[in-house]
């Protein structure tokens, strides 16, 4: 699954919410349908650049090399050390949302000041179409409001290169911003797993997990197959997009092709530029008004623009569908239907997962018994399906066993030769390293010590503290149903002190 789609890595540690307080790291890609693809994940003892730089090594290593064209990740110091250690030709961005919502955390007061400030933020942030553009756009911004003293959003400013869409839009993420597909991945886990579960059980969901992926996919490429996809316009550019695309990028293509409707398009020069605009009712509710640029080379049937969806995401834009409509062009050129999006056959992925290394299968005897699983479940599930591909594996399998017998009385013929032939002294200590490897002798890490003060529970932001209803608790009689304002305790003792005195004074006028 790596070699298919290992080009783009989202990679988040989460807080340490596990019984041994380590965090825990999943590798998450993207699927040629668009889906959470779990690479590989990791337990580590802390999040040091050290570690970082270890763990990316050992992923490459286990990787066959293969390092990925971009990653994704959250502002965590150690990663952004580490990562150009081990990729040194990988793009490395920040994830979008944490960055936001620690500014609008950070900020609040600011953005409740200045009434069209937040529209006006995230307008730039999120739509700015070129580098100068955003450029320009920010100064004047923090010059409108007033707000130069604002010590996060100079931050923000200092690293626009990190985080902001603009600078990436060449970079290929496909439909992602942030790192939510990693956090998508962890709350799987927490399904099923809590924090009180050891990590042996937490490997055995690590394998259901995996499967269940695996599984999930080859089932879209089945109904990519064997379904007909529901079609909006019925055009021929539509019909050519189904045949390329598998069902679930078709839709998201789908959706571009529709919104051409709510487009126009003006003429700069003829058959090389054109500009695509919203209509007037759509434009309307923007907080600004743009204008993308389309650049077309008939001869080549070559066709760019301003927004960098092809680069980003890997299919073209509303914007260009609608220069091709304007052209009267029904078909798109091939070379826009990128091989990552279109259907895979089975076959194809199921031999590119049992390619692994013969160093890492000779040193782990699960290892081997999981990749030998997976590949007979595979087996059995198409032997199944007909009589005579039964009966074929079933005769194959006695030969294969038969010949497994035999193996292993060679390999007790030599383990009892090695044995007469070697030192008699009982007394040898049986100490070394396992043969099998180290791997199988899993044994439960040791609870780390967090750093910091300890927190009796999840640390909440200043947002978080101001939703949370206060208990009401009155400090002069102790009850929970009233506060010290509405407190009746007074009045009612000087009504009390009042009848015994009223009580006293009768009882002296009787006397």
């Amino acid at each position: 699954m790596y070699d298919l789609y290992g080009d783009c890595l989202s990679f988040d540690t989460t807080f340490k919410t596990n019984r041994y307080n380590l965090p825990f790291a999943p590798f998450v890609g993207i699927t040629g349908h668009s889906q959470n693809c779990l690479f590989a994940c990791s337990i580590i003892q802390n999040e040091s650049t050290d570690t970082f730089k270890w763990l990316f090594e050992t992923f490459l290593h286990c990787m066959g090399g293969k390092s990925p064209v971009t990653i994704i990740t959250d502002e965590d110091a150690g990663m952004k050390s580490a990562i150009p250690m081990v990729f040194p030709n990988c793009v490395h961005r920040h994830c979008l949302f944490h960055i936001k919502k620690k500014a609008e955390e950070k900020c609040p007061r600011t953005f409740a000041a200045h009434e069209n400030l937040h529209a006006d933020f995230s307008d730039i942030i999120h739509n700015s179409l070129t580098e100068g553009e955003f450029e320009m756009l920010w100064p004047d911004m923090i010059q409108r409001y007033g707000i130069q003293k604002i010590s996060y959003f100079n931050i923000m400013w200092k690293k626009r290169r990190r985080f902001v869409p603009v600078y990436f839009k060449k970079n290929f993420f496909p439909f992602i911003h942030s790192t939510a597909r990693s956090e998508g991945t962890n709350a799987i886990f927490k399904d099923n797993i809590t924090s009180t579960h050891s990590v042996i059980c937490f490997l055995e969901e690590y394998e259901r997990i995996s499967h269940n992926i695996q599984d999930n996919e080859r089932e879209q490429d089945s109904i990519t197959r064997t379904t007909k996809p529901t079609f909006w316009s019925h055009s021929e550019l539509e019909y050519q997009a189904a045949s390329m695309y598998n069902r679930k990028i078709f839709y998201r293509f789908q959706k571009q092709l529709q919104f051409v409707v709510n487009l126009h398009v003006e003429e700069v020069v003829r058959n090389v530029r054109y500009e695509v605009y919203k209509t007037e009712m759509l434009a309307a509710k923007d907080f600004r008004q743009r204008r993308f640029v389309v650049d077309v080379n008939i001869q080549n049937q070559e066709f760019s623009c301003i927004c960098g969806k092809f680069l980003k995401d890997g299919i073209v834009c509303s914007h260009v569908l609608r220069v091709l409509s304007h052209l009267n062009m029904s078909k798109l050129p091939e070379k826009y239907y990128i091989d990552r999006w279109r259907p895979k056959d089975t076959k194809d992925i199921r031999d590119r997962r049992f390619n692994v290394p013969a160093e890492l299968t000779a040193g782990s005897q699960h290892l081997r018994y999981t990749l030998l699983s997976n590949r007979l479940n595979d087996m059995a599930s198409d032997g199944a399906s007909t009589n005579r591909k039964y009966l074929y594996v079933v005769g194959e399998s006695e030969r294969v066993q038969q010949r497994l017998d035999e193996m292993t009385k060679e390999d007790e013929a030599a383990e009892a030769e090695k044995t007469s032939v070697g030192p008699k002294n009982s007394e040898v200590p049986l100490t070394g390293p396992h043969p099998d490897g180290y791997g199988d002798n899993l044994q439960n890490p040791d609870v780390a010590i967090s750093k910091g003060r300890p927190q009796s529970g999840r640390y909440k932001t200043f947002m978080e503290t101001l939703r949370v209803k206060p208990k009401i608790h009155c400090s002069r009689c102790g009850s929970e149903t009233h506060n010290i304002s509405t407190c009746t305790v007074i009045a009612d003792n000087v009504a009390k002190a009042q009848r015994q005195k009223s009580t006293q004074n009768v009882l002296q006028q009787v006397r």
